[in-house]
């Protein structure tokens, strides 16, 4: 069997866990988050669990997705199990008295509930609650990864270049979302990465304006932000384009600082350096326009199989850039009863630099260049 690029990922993510493994005195890990199911294996279904030991790693799920998993799975024995999934590994692996008393590990995301049933079904095993372990090792992207992004972006960017020459003055904002989505999907995509925000006019001071029913008028901002799945793989860019020449003086002030803002955070973004100097770098430009205020959230964070993972660039932050971290820098400045502007990309964090994956024009006008005024 030739195995892809990912799934050979997927064998090197759980030599890792099991690396933490053994440094952590753990006997096992358990794992039930989809994302974390699908880093550690390659399957994209919804219904399966990792079972990872020191020496060996499993991959259970049940008759549905037997075909799916035998063709996808190459990091994990596929085991198919019927009935209940805790009962099956408690028959499967703890029956022998040297290992009842193992110490399991289990994502601190595993509801209470489940974490309960476990503890029952498995009987004498130490449970152990752990935060983060997995996340903060897909937070470094392989090769294979980095080119699964890099590919959704350019879908996200194909798409927005084909809506950008439709007019718009006219449509509603969920119009232009409902286009936007089905552009990507025509295009490759697996489905939307989030919502698609559509905000314009005074809607443009909605930092998660979902697209509305508001009709879109001429001379006035539209922020868009959105983003696609590819293999498993997220987007997230946003835009904020003029729909005439007639926009007032004000936005097109802030229009300035926040692509002045994003350069400043993406000139500071460096393997080593705290996520919330980053955010500082571009915070403080803004606040020195006099529109600190009016940006009232992190800077950007990280982008994967998740849309929000880790790390946070953010002031709060204890985050530290490394090599292979993909971040989204987004600045905005948000003015009640007058609208605002956010631009983003996706970048991915080298020793020296961060190399801007999401690709699309920031200038302004842009849709009245393209559509024509």
């Amino acid at each position: 069997m030739i195995l892809s690029d990912l799934q050979n990922h997927s064998i090197r993510s759980v030599k890792r866990l099991q690396s933490h493994l053994r440094k952590n005195s753990l006997d096992a890990f358990f794992v039930a988050d989809v994302p974390n199911v699908r880093y550690l294996t390659t399957f994209s279904g919804t219904s399966g669990f990792c079972l990872i030991f020191q020496d060996a790693a499993y991959f259970l799920t049940d008759f549905r997705y037997k075909t799916q998993a035998k063709r996808q799975v190459a990091s994990s024995e596929v085991l198919i199990y019927s009935g209940n999934v805790f009962e099956f590994v408690q028959k499967k692996f703890f029956k022998e008295t040297r290992l009842k008393r193992s110490v399991i590990g289990v994502e601190d995301s595993l509801p209470l509930g489940v974490f309960d049933e476990a503890a029952a079904k498995i009987g004498s095993c130490n449970f152990q609650k752990t935060s983060l372990v997995i996340e903060k090792l897909a937070a470094v992207k392989s090769k294979a990864e980095i080119s699964r992004i890099k590919l959704a972006c350019s879908i996200s960017a194909d798409a927005l270049d084909v809506l950008a020459h439709e007019a718009w003055p006219g449509m509603r904002e969920c119009d232009l979302s409902a286009t936007l989505e089905f552009n990507q999907k025509v295009l490759g995509a697996a489905k939307e990465s989030f919502d698609t925000i559509v905000a314009s006019g005074w809607r443009g001071a909605m930092p998660h304006g979902v697209a509305s029913d508001k009709v879109i008028e001429r001379d006035e901002f539209v922020t868009i932000d959105f983003g696609c799945f590819f293999d498993g793989y997220a987007s997230d860019i946003t835009r904020t384009f003029q729909t005439g020449d007639r926009v007032k003086p004000q936005l097109l002030k802030i229009y300035q600082i926040v692509y002045d803002a994003q350069r400043k955070g993406r000139d500071a973004a460096r393997a080593g350096v705290p996520a919330k100097k980053v955010d500082k770098a571009a915070r403080d430009y803004i606040e020195k326009k006099g529109y600190g205020k009016y940006f009232g959230h992190g800077l950007g964070h990280g982008v994967g199989l998740r849309i929000h993972e880790l790390p946070r660039v953010s002031k709060v932050s204890e985050d530290v850039l490394d090599e292979g971290h993909v971040i989204t820098i987004e600045p905005g400045i948000y003015v009640p009863n007058l609208g605002g502007v956010r631009i983003e990309d996706d970048f991915l964090v080298t020793k020296d630099r961060v190399e801007q994956l999401s690709h699309f024009s920031k200038d302004r006008d842009y849709y009245i260049s393209t559509y024509g005024k």
